[in-house]
Protein backbone atom coordinates (compact mmCIF):
# COMPACT_ATOMS: atom_id res chain seq x y z
CA UNK A 1 0.00 0.00 0.00
CA UNK A 2 1.60 3.49 -0.81
CA UNK A 3 2.14 5.87 1.50
CA UNK A 4 0.68 9.36 1.76
CA UNK A 5 2.69 12.23 0.32
CA UNK A 6 0.55 14.97 0.99
CA UNK A 7 0.04 15.26 4.69
CA UNK A 8 -3.49 16.51 5.17
CA UNK A 9 -3.04 17.94 8.99
CA UNK A 10 -6.23 18.58 10.80
CA UNK A 11 -5.73 21.61 13.59
CA UNK A 12 -7.50 21.71 16.69
CA UNK A 13 -10.64 23.59 16.31
CA UNK A 14 -9.99 25.82 18.88
CA UNK A 15 -6.68 27.18 17.34
CA UNK A 16 -5.13 26.73 14.25
CA UNK A 17 -2.11 24.35 15.56
CA UNK A 18 -1.64 20.79 16.29
CA UNK A 19 0.44 19.94 19.18
CA UNK A 20 1.37 16.04 19.96
CA UNK A 21 4.23 14.03 20.79
CA UNK A 22 5.19 10.81 18.93
CA UNK A 23 8.38 7.95 18.54
CA UNK A 24 9.01 7.77 14.67
CA UNK A 25 9.29 4.82 12.78
CA UNK A 26 9.61 5.96 9.38
CA UNK A 27 7.80 8.53 7.42
CA UNK A 28 8.33 9.04 3.92
CA UNK A 29 8.28 11.81 1.23
CA UNK A 30 5.58 14.21 2.30
CA UNK A 31 4.67 17.81 2.80
CA UNK A 32 1.83 19.84 4.25
CA UNK A 33 0.62 23.26 3.87
CA UNK A 34 1.57 24.26 7.62
CA UNK A 35 4.97 25.06 9.61
CA UNK A 36 6.29 21.93 11.24
CA UNK A 37 8.46 22.62 14.70
CA UNK A 38 10.15 19.24 15.58
CA UNK A 39 11.71 19.04 19.27
CA UNK A 40 13.66 15.56 19.58
CA UNK A 41 12.80 14.62 23.75
CA UNK A 42 14.84 11.25 23.50
CA UNK A 43 16.81 9.53 21.14
CA UNK A 44 17.67 10.61 17.80
CA UNK A 45 16.01 10.88 13.95
CA UNK A 46 16.92 11.26 10.51
CA UNK A 47 15.90 14.24 8.71
CA UNK A 48 15.40 14.77 5.19
CA UNK A 49 14.66 17.93 4.17
CA UNK A 50 14.29 18.21 0.15
CA UNK A 51 18.20 17.24 -1.06
CA UNK A 52 19.58 18.20 3.12
CA UNK A 53 19.93 15.60 5.15
CA UNK A 54 20.63 16.15 8.87
CA UNK A 55 20.13 13.64 12.23
CA UNK A 56 18.85 15.04 15.35
CA UNK A 57 19.51 14.14 18.44
CA UNK A 58 17.96 15.06 22.33
CA UNK A 59 17.45 18.60 22.57
CA UNK A 60 17.23 19.57 18.99
CA UNK A 61 14.95 21.82 16.97
CA UNK A 62 13.91 22.09 13.33
CA UNK A 63 11.45 24.41 11.93
CA UNK A 64 10.29 22.37 8.19
CA UNK A 65 8.65 25.55 6.37
CA UNK A 66 5.50 24.83 4.70
CA UNK A 67 5.41 22.83 1.01
CA UNK A 68 8.81 21.80 1.68
CA UNK A 69 9.11 18.09 0.53
CA UNK A 70 10.25 16.11 3.99
CA UNK A 71 11.07 12.63 5.33
CA UNK A 72 11.85 11.06 8.43
CA UNK A 73 13.25 8.29 9.99
CA UNK A 74 14.20 6.51 12.98
CA UNK A 75 17.43 5.66 13.80
CA UNK A 76 18.20 1.74 13.74
CA UNK A 77 18.38 0.32 17.34
CA UNK A 78 17.38 3.33 19.30
CA UNK A 79 13.91 4.49 20.35
CA UNK A 80 13.24 8.05 20.08
CA UNK A 81 10.21 10.42 21.06
CA UNK A 82 9.80 13.80 19.53
CA UNK A 83 7.14 16.48 19.73
CA UNK A 84 5.89 18.06 17.21
CA UNK A 85 4.06 21.47 16.79
CA UNK A 86 2.19 22.16 13.47
CA UNK A 87 0.65 25.84 12.81
CA UNK A 88 -1.48 27.29 10.24
CA UNK A 89 -0.07 29.38 8.01
CA UNK A 90 -2.65 31.75 8.58
CA UNK A 91 -1.07 32.58 12.09
CA UNK A 92 2.22 33.46 10.06
CA UNK A 93 1.18 35.22 7.66
CA UNK A 94 3.24 38.95 7.21
CA UNK A 95 0.17 40.57 5.77
CA UNK A 96 -2.83 39.51 4.10
CA UNK A 97 -1.23 39.31 0.45
CA UNK A 98 -1.08 35.60 -0.92
CA UNK A 99 1.59 35.30 -3.07
CA UNK A 100 3.76 35.72 -0.27
CA UNK A 101 4.88 33.51 2.37
CA UNK A 102 7.55 33.85 5.14
CA UNK A 103 10.28 31.21 5.02
CA UNK A 104 12.06 30.99 8.73
CA UNK A 105 15.57 29.20 9.31
CA UNK A 106 15.64 27.55 12.56
CA UNK A 107 17.57 24.26 12.80
CA UNK A 108 19.94 23.57 15.35
CA UNK A 109 22.74 21.48 13.76
CA UNK A 110 23.21 24.76 11.86
CA UNK A 111 26.17 27.33 13.32
CA UNK A 112 23.06 30.41 12.86
CA UNK A 113 21.87 30.17 16.35
CA UNK A 114 19.45 32.84 17.68
CA UNK A 115 19.73 35.29 19.56
CA UNK A 116 18.54 33.68 22.56
CA UNK A 117 19.96 30.39 21.53
CA UNK A 118 18.07 26.74 20.22
CA UNK A 119 17.68 26.00 23.64
CA UNK A 120 15.16 28.89 24.44
CA UNK A 121 12.74 27.48 21.58
CA UNK A 122 13.46 23.83 22.57
CA UNK A 123 12.05 24.81 26.08
CA UNK A 124 8.92 26.88 24.54
CA UNK A 125 7.57 23.70 22.53
CA UNK A 126 8.24 21.69 25.87
CA UNK A 127 5.81 24.59 27.37
CA UNK A 128 3.40 24.29 24.68
CA UNK A 129 3.13 20.25 24.81
CA UNK A 130 3.00 19.71 28.43
CA UNK A 131 0.36 22.68 28.59
CA UNK A 132 -1.57 20.59 25.99
CA UNK A 133 -1.44 17.25 27.76
CA UNK A 134 -3.42 19.29 30.65
CA UNK A 135 -6.88 18.45 31.49
CA UNK A 136 -8.46 21.94 32.43
CA UNK A 137 -11.30 24.19 31.08
CA UNK A 138 -9.13 27.13 30.00
CA UNK A 139 -6.33 25.41 28.28
CA UNK A 140 -7.31 26.49 25.10
CA UNK A 141 -6.32 30.21 26.62
CA UNK A 142 -3.05 29.29 27.61
CA UNK A 143 -2.19 27.68 24.26
CA UNK A 144 -3.32 30.42 22.21
CA UNK A 145 -1.14 32.71 24.81
CA UNK A 146 1.87 30.84 24.50
CA UNK A 147 1.43 29.86 20.48
CA UNK A 148 1.41 34.07 19.88
CA UNK A 149 4.60 34.37 22.07
CA UNK A 150 6.23 32.20 20.24
CA UNK A 151 5.22 33.32 16.63
CA UNK A 152 5.96 36.62 17.65
CA UNK A 153 9.81 35.11 18.98
CA UNK A 154 10.23 33.56 15.75
CA UNK A 155 10.14 37.27 14.24
CA UNK A 156 12.23 38.31 16.74
CA UNK A 157 14.97 36.15 17.04
CA UNK A 158 15.27 33.68 14.39
CA UNK A 159 16.56 35.00 10.44
CA UNK A 160 13.47 34.97 8.13
CA UNK A 161 13.02 35.71 4.52
CA UNK A 162 9.69 37.24 2.45
CA UNK A 163 9.44 35.47 -0.73
CA UNK A 164 6.95 35.63 -3.63
CA UNK A 165 5.61 32.44 -4.14
CA UNK A 166 7.72 30.44 -6.51
CA UNK A 167 5.65 28.88 -9.31
CA UNK A 168 8.01 27.24 -11.24
CA UNK A 169 9.47 25.60 -7.66
CA UNK A 170 5.77 24.53 -6.28
CA UNK A 171 5.39 23.01 -9.97
CA UNK A 172 8.57 20.85 -9.49
CA UNK A 173 7.97 20.04 -6.13
CA UNK A 174 4.22 18.51 -7.17
CA UNK A 175 5.40 16.52 -10.01
CA UNK A 176 8.25 14.88 -7.42
CA UNK A 177 5.05 14.56 -5.27
CA UNK A 178 3.54 12.82 -8.07
CA UNK A 179 6.39 10.32 -9.62
CA UNK A 180 7.07 9.47 -5.92
CA UNK A 181 3.15 8.56 -5.86
CA UNK A 182 3.30 6.47 -9.00
CA UNK A 183 6.77 4.44 -7.98
CA UNK A 184 4.68 3.73 -4.63
CA UNK A 185 1.67 2.40 -6.18
CA UNK A 186 3.32 0.44 -9.17
CA UNK A 187 6.99 -0.52 -7.70
CA UNK A 188 5.74 -4.30 -7.65
CA UNK A 189 5.53 -3.73 -11.42
CA UNK A 190 8.20 -4.15 -14.27
CA UNK A 191 9.84 -1.25 -15.62
CA UNK A 192 8.38 1.36 -12.99
CA UNK A 193 10.42 4.20 -14.20
CA UNK A 194 9.34 4.04 -17.85
CA UNK A 195 5.73 3.91 -16.80
CA UNK A 196 6.40 6.99 -14.77
CA UNK A 197 7.99 9.06 -17.28
CA UNK A 198 4.84 8.08 -19.79
CA UNK A 199 1.98 8.92 -16.78
CA UNK A 200 4.01 12.53 -16.38
CA UNK A 201 4.81 13.17 -19.80
CA UNK A 202 8.86 13.48 -19.54
CA UNK A 203 11.95 12.12 -20.58
CA UNK A 204 13.68 10.25 -17.86
CA UNK A 205 16.41 12.17 -18.48
CA UNK A 206 13.78 15.13 -17.34
CA UNK A 207 12.51 13.54 -14.59
CA UNK A 208 16.27 12.74 -13.30
CA UNK A 209 16.52 16.70 -13.14
CA UNK A 210 13.60 17.11 -11.47
CA UNK A 211 14.74 14.56 -8.52
CA UNK A 212 17.64 15.91 -8.66
CA UNK A 213 16.80 19.90 -8.22
CA UNK A 214 13.97 18.41 -5.47
CA UNK A 215 15.67 15.39 -3.05
CA UNK A 216 19.54 15.17 -4.94
CA UNK A 217 18.27 11.85 -5.94
CA UNK A 218 18.18 10.38 -9.54
CA UNK A 219 14.88 8.03 -10.29
CA UNK A 220 16.82 4.70 -9.95
CA UNK A 221 18.02 5.95 -6.44
CA UNK A 222 14.89 6.93 -5.56
CA UNK A 223 12.66 4.01 -6.56
CA UNK A 224 15.37 1.63 -4.46
CA UNK A 225 14.67 3.67 -1.32
CA UNK A 226 11.07 3.61 -1.71
CA UNK A 227 11.12 -0.08 -2.06
CA UNK A 228 13.57 -0.57 1.14
CA UNK A 229 11.32 1.05 3.34
CA UNK A 230 8.06 -0.38 1.91
CA UNK A 231 10.04 -3.77 2.26
CA UNK A 232 11.13 -2.83 5.88
CA UNK A 233 7.22 -1.70 6.38
CA UNK A 234 6.29 -5.16 5.80
CA UNK A 235 8.66 -7.13 7.42
CA UNK A 236 8.14 -5.10 10.67
CA UNK A 237 4.26 -5.02 10.66
CA UNK A 238 3.25 -7.84 8.35
CA UNK A 239 3.54 -11.82 8.51
CA UNK A 240 3.97 -11.69 4.45
CA UNK A 241 6.39 -14.33 3.66
CA UNK A 242 9.70 -13.65 1.50
CA UNK A 243 8.19 -13.92 -1.90
CA UNK A 244 5.00 -12.06 -1.15
CA UNK A 245 7.21 -9.15 0.49
CA UNK A 246 10.31 -9.17 -2.93
CA UNK A 247 7.55 -9.60 -5.63
CA UNK A 248 5.14 -6.73 -3.69
CA UNK A 249 8.32 -4.19 -3.30
CA UNK A 250 9.48 -4.96 -7.29
CA UNK A 251 13.16 -6.42 -6.16
CA UNK A 252 12.56 -8.95 -9.31
CA UNK A 253 14.95 -11.94 -7.79
CA UNK A 254 15.54 -13.18 -3.67
CA UNK A 255 19.35 -12.54 -4.51
CA UNK A 256 18.62 -8.89 -5.48
CA UNK A 257 16.25 -8.71 -2.63
CA UNK A 258 18.62 -9.75 -0.21
CA UNK A 259 21.81 -8.07 -1.19
CA UNK A 260 20.25 -4.51 -1.82
CA UNK A 261 18.61 -4.81 2.09
CA UNK A 262 21.23 -6.26 3.28
CA UNK A 263 23.61 -2.83 1.67
CA UNK A 264 21.03 -0.43 3.03
CA UNK A 265 20.50 -2.10 7.15
CA UNK A 266 23.06 -4.05 7.71
CA UNK A 267 20.36 -7.21 7.84
CA UNK A 268 19.29 -9.78 5.76
CA UNK A 269 15.65 -9.56 5.89
CA UNK A 270 14.80 -12.24 8.30
CA UNK A 271 17.27 -10.98 10.63
CA UNK A 272 15.55 -7.52 10.38
CA UNK A 273 12.26 -9.28 10.81
CA UNK A 274 13.40 -11.18 13.98
CA UNK A 275 14.95 -7.96 15.27
CA UNK A 276 11.97 -5.58 14.94
CA UNK A 277 9.65 -8.31 15.78
CA UNK A 278 5.91 -6.33 15.34
CA UNK A 279 5.98 -2.84 16.96
CA UNK A 280 2.43 -1.61 16.97
CA UNK A 281 2.16 0.34 14.23
CA UNK A 282 -0.61 2.62 12.74
CA UNK A 283 -0.63 3.60 9.30
CA UNK A 284 -3.04 6.38 9.84
CA UNK A 285 -0.21 8.56 12.14
CA UNK A 286 2.43 7.85 8.86
CA UNK A 287 4.77 6.22 11.05
CA UNK A 288 4.05 7.45 14.24
CA UNK A 289 4.30 4.96 16.98
CA UNK A 290 2.95 4.30 20.25
CA UNK A 291 4.17 5.98 23.51
CA UNK A 292 3.96 6.04 27.48
CA UNK A 293 1.95 9.49 28.43
CA UNK A 294 3.73 9.38 32.07
CA UNK A 295 7.23 8.86 30.31
CA UNK A 296 6.55 11.76 27.90
CA UNK A 297 5.60 13.92 30.82
CA UNK A 298 8.19 13.12 32.96
CA UNK A 299 10.81 14.40 30.26
CA UNK A 300 9.11 18.00 30.04
CA UNK A 301 9.40 18.65 33.81
CA UNK A 302 12.84 17.62 33.68
CA UNK A 303 13.15 20.16 30.64
CA UNK A 304 10.85 22.77 32.23
CA UNK A 305 12.43 22.34 35.68
CA UNK A 306 16.12 22.28 34.25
Amino acid sequence: MPHSIYESITNNQSFPVNIFVAPIQSSTYHWHNEYEMIGILKGSIWMQVQSEQVRLTKGDIYLVNPNVIHAIKGVENEENLCMFVQMSRELLAFDEEDNKEVRFYLDSTDEEEPEKGFAYFYKKMAELVYESMREDRHQVFRIRAQVCTMIADLFDQVIYDIRFKDAAAQNDQELTVKAITLMEEHMGEEKVMDLVCKKIGLSRKSLDRNLKTTLDLTGKELLENLRIEQAKNLLKNTDKNMNYILDACGFGSEKTFYRVFREETGFTPKAFREKGQVEEYDEALKGYLNYETSEVKRILREILNG
